[in-house]
C-alpha cells in the first residue's frame, strides 16, 4: 500500500523538505530560489526607485533564472510574502524593506503638480499637461496616486484628496435641505462643468459616499 498524504507529508517534513503549496522543495533550493527573487527587487528598486512596486514578472522570471519550476513559482512567491520577505501590492511586488523616498526635486515637482490641481479644485487643469508643467514624470504621478496624494478620476484627470472631501460636504448639505440631486443640480452646487462633476458623482458612488438612483444621487454616509 502507497503512503497516505498525511504519512507522505510527514515523511517530506523529517527528511526536511520545505512546502510550497502541495509540492515540497529542499531548503537549499528554496533559498536559491528566494534569494534570486529578493535580489532581483531590490535591483529593480534600484533602478526605479519612485515605483513602488515592480511587475509581478520580476520576482517570477528572477526564480525561474534560479531553476524554481515554473508550477512552484506562485507558491514560492506565496511564501515569500507568508514570512514577510516581499510584499505585494496594487498588483505587483517588491521587497518588504523598500519604500518610496523622494529627492528634493521630485518632492517640488510634487508640491508644483498638486498645487495646480488645488487651485480649480472641481475643474483642475489635464493631469498630464498640469504633470508636464510641475516636472513631475509618469513614474511620480503613479507614485502620487499609490501614496494618496491625488485621486485619477480618469486617464488624464485627477483631483486632491481634500477636493474630493470638499466636493461630498457641498453634496451632504445641499441634500440635507434639497433631498436627492440631480447631476445638474451637483454640477451648480460644485460650481463646475458637466465635464468635472459626472467624473467626481462616479468617484463618490465607487466610495459609496453617494447613490445613484435613475437620474438622482442621494448621500449615503452622513457624519
Amino acid at each position: 500500500m502507497g503512503l497516505t498524504a498525511g504519512d507522505a507529508a510527514a515523511a517530506a517534513r523529517s527528511a526536511g523538505l520545505l512546502a510550497l503549496g502541495t509540492a515540497w522543495a529542499s531548503p537549499a533550493a528554496a533559498a536559491r530560489w528566494s534569494a534570486a527573487v529578493t535580489e532581483a527587487l531590490r535591483a529593480h528598486h534600484r533602478a526605479n526607485p519612485v515605483d513602488r512596486v515592480a511587475p509581478k514578472d520580476v520576482a517570477v522570471r528572477a526564480a525561474l533564472a534560479a531553476g524554481c519550476p515554473a508550477d512552484l513559482t506562485p507558491a514560492l512567491l506565496d511564501v515569500l510574502t507568508a514570512v514577510g520577505r516581499v510584499a505585494t501590492e496594487r498588483g505587483g511586488v517588491r521587497d518588504a524593506g523598500h519604500a518610496v523616498r523622494l529627492d528634493p526635486r521630485q518632492a517640488t515637482a510634487r508640491d508644483a503638480l498638486l498645487a495646480a490641481l488645488a487651485a480649480d479644485p472641481f475643474s483642475p487643469p489635464g493631469l498630464n499637461d498640469a504633470a508636464a508643467r510641475a516636472g513631475a514624470a509618469a513614474p511620480l504621478v503613479r507614485e502620487m496616486e499609490a501614496a494618496g496624494d491625488l485621486v485619477r478620476l480618469a486617464p488624464d484627470l485627477a483631483v486632491t484628496p481634500a477636493a474630493l472631501d470638499d466636493a461630498l460636504t457641498r453634496l451632504r448639505d445641499a441634500y440635507r435641505t434639497e433631498g436627492p440631486l440631480t447631476a445638474a443640480r451637483a454640477k451648480q452646487v460644485l460650481g463646475t462643468s458637466r465635464k468635472y462633476a459626472l467624473p467626481i458623482l462616479e468617484e463618490l458612488d465607487r466610495r459609496g459616499a453617494t447613490r445613484r438612483s435613475g437620474d438622482t444621487r442621494s448621500v449615503v454616509q452622513p457624519p
